[in-house]
């Protein structure tokens, strides 16, 4: 099966660092994203500073020693998991969804394998598909196709006992996210308050999986021109390609949910 990674257009090292005492943690990949490797590991400590700001220590995995095993190994523990890296096709029957680490994790491996806390946070850094849009759209792929790939990726981290997942593909967009929810607001709070700034919500619906949880996405316009980088089998292609409607940001989990319902 050919591999298509997408390389957002919104926009080495692994450590394991932890305190002493802690009583929460967050798990954070960072999958090898060719040049762009070097800047999502910054983006990713940022994260990484403002969770242990916060009282939260962080196991970091990072380009190729974002070793699966080892991820596995500690992931019970965490009560968060960021991921950055490549969008793909290694969900159920070649939809979309998987971890584009080391090596690469399918959706049903993830669902059989993974297990994190109970009422974790799952979150989505530039993550192409992840929000619904991908740097591969040629034009606007319309509400229910972002509805679609926000649901692939977001429904096999319930199946394990996640309570809520974040998609934000603009640069800051988690780390804002992630202050607003430490301040104690509410998943869909600290969603509206990252969708109010450039995007437009289009709904807040049940989601369909299941009854306790919504779905919502919110979207840009789109407009003039964009750099488009994908890779494809690792051959990297650049082009000027007019920019569609994307859909940027999403949740999927109870509105209610929030910091205190991890504790």
């Amino acid at each position: 099966m050919k591999l298509v990674l997408f390389a957002s257009i919104f926009c080495v090292l692994s450590t394991i660092q932890q305190s002493n005492a802690q009583s929460k943690y967050a798990l954070l990949l960072v999958g090898h994203q060719e040049d762009g490797t070097t800047s999502a590991i910054h983006e990713m400590n940022k994260i990484a500073d403002l969770f242990q700001a916060n009282g939260i220590g962080v196991y970091k995995f990072y380009d190729y020693n974002a070793n699966w095993e080892e991820v596995k190994r500690v992931a019970s523990e965490c009560s968060f998991l960021v991921y950055s890296g490549h969008g793909s096709n290694l969900g159920i029957q070649g939809q979309v969804g998987g971890l584009i680490i080391n090596p690469s994790v399918s959706t049903e491996k993830l669902m059989s394998e993974l297990r994190l806390k109970n009422n974790s946070l799952i979150l989505f850094k530039s993550v192409c598909y992840g929000a619904g849009s991908t740097a591969g759209d040629d034009e606007d792929i319309q509400v229910e196709e972002a509805k679609r790939r926000v649901t692939e990726y977001a429904y096999p981290f319930f199946e394990i006992g996640a309570a809520a997942y974040y998609a934000n593909n603009y640069q800051n967009g988690v780390y804002n996210f992630l202050t607003d929810f430490f301040k104690g607001k509410t998943i869909k709070d600290a969603f509206v308050n990252s969708a109010s700034t450039w995007t437009d919500i289009e709904f807040d619906v049940p989601f369909n999986r299941y009854t306790n949880k919504n779905i919502s996405i919110a979207s840009s316009a789109g407009g003039g021109m964009a750099t488009r980088i994908t890779y494809t089998n690792g051959v990297k292609k650049v082009e000027t390609v007019p920019s569609p409607k994307s859909y940027s940001i999403a949740y999927v989990g109870d509105p209610n949910f929030s910091i205190n319902d991890q504790r």
